[in-house]
């Protein structure tokens, strides 16, 4: 196997893999039950989840998949990364303060009041097996831009990181639970955020661009049409779909989780704007070093250095750091990318783990667990999943398409339908508690058919999606009222839709086999041939539509008949700002105050950046390390001194609180 790197990055990537088990190991103190693992005890920081939630947001997805993207389309890649703000302002809004006042201590265990017993089976189940896939997805990613870059021309290395850092992350959430989880979020950030930052200055600093000016003049001039190699259209459909879908996806979920792990909906709302606030520097961070990599390489599989390895362009973003990164701080970003990667798999273990504990076992199977049992349960499944991600991101790693398309086509099918029942659920008491489960049969049903038989463009398929998801919502108690008033209506009503939904799709949709004019076609090639039709699929579709509608429309109707005290109650309780002092500290708990650490842990990280340079191969750039390790020290050293600070306002807080009980 090659070493393609000098021995200092390898150094660098051991000290940071050590740093994340110790602070799993540090965190295990803390869990004393399932409360603390999942939620923190309600005592995370504010800017600790923020920056947190900031993190899972992406991985080395974005430094692989995102930034072929861009590699590939150009401005239209930099627009890709503005719309993560746009979506998550407007999901951010409708939904911090209300998650924290669910009281929960899993994303779904609302459900069950909210809705109904059924559901809340339902969605426990979905979703454990919808989000399973994700930590694959991400660990794919961060294996394949590592893996090639210290083990060039090996495609077994990809597969041996895989299995190492899979199992490495599984240690760190396995012991430290969300505390765990969100410190390293933290420290990764701290690694991420400065290396980024620097590499900018440290491209037009090199002398080989002007300005960014003379950089742009480079590009091709913005277009909203793209067929990636893969052959996934996109074009401006997709960012708008993509708006659409991801204002409910992030804001439900592992997302969900940093919202009601804090005290109270006041520092959820901070929350919500300090990573709102963070994903305004990603066009900037993210987008402009594969729009360099563009200029420098319009062919980047002439690279030696990454010949044998399939899908070179997803390691434009790497090839662009090695040119202008110094030894050594190759590793620090690698580090980074590991750091994202791993903030996302441990963020969606944590919360899956939370789901078969909470809402499958101590609900559905054992209702009087004890705390520790929970936890105990909680860290089992931790290990099983960690088991199945390493076998999805060796499915995912081998697959025709790439990372970006994969994740695309996924999320489309399964994210898009559950989030938005799971955010309406606690934005309205006027929808039917059976329509969450007849939405999400809806939506996955058009967006399997938008995707396989109307041949729809994602961002078509993501739009198509929401609409027949919302309608599915929208109608529940109007359909409802319609049954209870004369069956024959509401079947009526169920067949028009699903007429009116089939004639939609006859007409609009990108198929050349599917039209009007083509299905007489269809008919004369027998029975043997029409299975195999798009014309059979969209009438099969069809009737699934109306046997949906027809069934649920009963259901809809016994709902409105029987006894919403359990909604109203619910909805009363989101009125209801929370009681820190009663609900978070009566137990005897004690924030914490982990400024200290993470400012240790930073100024670390800067002295380590300086060591670096003992290494004579590492004097290449001096001003890269100490750009770096002045950022990591200043960070670091504010963090330490403010101490005395956040003792004073904790003590003003206890002070207010006990006053005012």
């Amino acid at each position: 196997m090659n070493f393609g790197l000098p021995a200092v990055d390898y150094l660098v990537i051991g000290i940071y893999f050590v740093l994340m088990l110790g602070i799993g190991f540090y965190f295990t103190r803390f869990m004393k039950g399932g409360k603390d693992f999942f939620i923190g005890g309600n005592l995370i920081p504010w800017w600790v989840s923020g920056i947190s939630l900031y993190m899972t947001m992406f991985s080395a997805w974005t430094f692989t998949g995102g930034a072929s993207f861009v590699y590939h389309t150009g401005w239209f890649g930099l627009l890709y990364f503005a719309t993560w703000g746009t979506s998550f302002f407007i999901g951010f809004l409708m939904s911090a303060k209300r998650w924290r006042r669910t009281r929960v201590t899993s994303p779904v265990e609302y459900i069950e009041t909210r809705f109904n017993k059924p559901t809340h089976l339902f969605f426990s189940v979905y979703l454990v097996l919808a989000m399973l896939y994700w930590p694959g997805h991400h660990l794919a990613s961060l294996s394949k831009i590592c893996a090639p870059t210290m083990f060039p021309g090996s495609m077994a290395a990809i597969d041996v990181m895989i299995v190492v850092v899979g199992i490495t992350i599984m240690l760190y959430t396995f012991l430290g639970g969300l505390w765990a989880v969100c410190i390293t979020d933290v420290v990764q950030f701290l690694i991420l955020i400065v290396v980024c930052v620097i590499l900018i200055p440290a491209i037009f600093l090199s002398g080989e661009f002007s300005s960014m000016g003379q950089l742009f003049q480079q590009i091709p001039p913005l277009s909203f049409q793209h067929v990636l190699p893969d052959g996934t259209l996109y074009d401006h459909w997709y960012l708008l779909g993509l708006i659409a879908a991801n204002m409910f996806g992030n804001a439900v979920g592992d997302k969900a989780q940093r919202y009601y792990s804090v005290r109270d909906e006041k520092e959820a709302m901070k929350v919500g704007w300090l990573t709102f606030i963070l994903f305004l520097t990603a066009p900037l961070l993210f987008g402009v070093p594969p729009l360099v990599g563009k200029v420098l390489w319009p062919d980047i599989t002439l690279l030696d250095y990454f010949a044998g390895i399939t899908k070179a362009e997803e390691n434009i973003f790497i090839a662009v750091v090695l040119r202008y990164m110094p030894a050594g701080i190759v590793g620090f970003f690698l580090s980074a990318m590991m750091a994202a990667s791993m903030s996302s798999m441990s963020g969606v273990w944590n919360t899956v783990s939370s789901i078969i504990s909470v809402d499958l076992y101590k609900n559905r199977f054992k209702p009087d667990a004890t705390e520790k049992e929970t936890l105990l349960v909680g860290r089992i499944a931790v290990s099983a999943f960690a088991l199945i991600a390493i076998a999805l991101a060796l499915v995912i790693i081998h697959s025709d398409y790439g990372v970006f398309s994969f994740s695309n086509i996924f999320f489309g099918l399964t994210g898009v339908p559950s989030a938005i029942p799971m955010l309406l659920g606690i934005m309205t008491k006027r929808i039917s508690r059976w329509s969450a489960m007849a939405s999400v049969m809806a939506g996955v049903l058009t967006a399997s058919l938008a995707r396989f038989a109307l041949q729809y463009s994602l961002g078509q398929q993501f739009l198509i999606t929401v609409a027949i998801t919302l309608l599915f919502i929208v109608i529940s108690n109007p359909l409802g009222r319609l049954h209870n008033s004369r069956r024959s209506y509401a079947v009526g009503f169920s067949l028009l839709l699903s007429v009116v939904v089939y004639l939609f799709f006859l007409i609009a949709n990108n198929n050349p086999g599917l039209s009007p004019g083509t299905l007489a076609a269809v008919l004369q090639a027998g029975v043997t041939e029409l299975p195999l039709s798009a014309h059979f699929w969209l009438l099969l579709s069809g009737v699934a539509f109306f046997l949906l509608s027809v069934k649920f429309a009963a259901l809809f109707g016994r709902d409105l008949r029987t006894s919403q005290h359990e909604v109203i109650a619910f909805f009363e309780k989101l009125g209801k700002p929370v009681d820190v002092a009663k609900e978070v500290m009566a137990a005897g708990a004690r924030e914490k105050n982990i400024f200290p650490l993470v400012g240790w842990m930073s100024v670390g990280l800067g002295v380590l950046s300086l060591a670096i340079l003992v290494a004579p191969v590492a004097r290449t750039n001096i001003g890269v390390n100490l750009g770096i390790s002045g950022l990591l020290l200043v960070m670091g050293l504010a963090m330490i001194l403010s101490k005395h600070l956040t003792r004073q306002y904790a003590a003003q807080e206890y002070d207010f609180d006990s006053k005012g009980s």
